[in-house]
């Protein structure tokens, strides 16, 4: 594992905020020196979104 998010409450859906903390992950990624491109992102059928994927 790369990098994690924050906790999020199981109240919400996958996607609750989802720009938001796909965008800290890169952050902290490219913080830590570690380039995004080319990285693939393994998740559950929950976030699959077409605002998601063309994010």
């Amino acid at each position: 594992m790369l990098a994690c998010s924050l906790p999020v409450s199981g109240a919400h859906p996958d996607l609750f905020e989802i720009e938001l903390i796909f965008k800290e992950l890169c952050f902290l990624l490219k913080q830590a020196g570690i380039s995004t491109e080319g990285l693939f992102l393994n998740a559950d059928a929950g976030f699959d979104s077409h605002v998601f994927r063309n994010f």
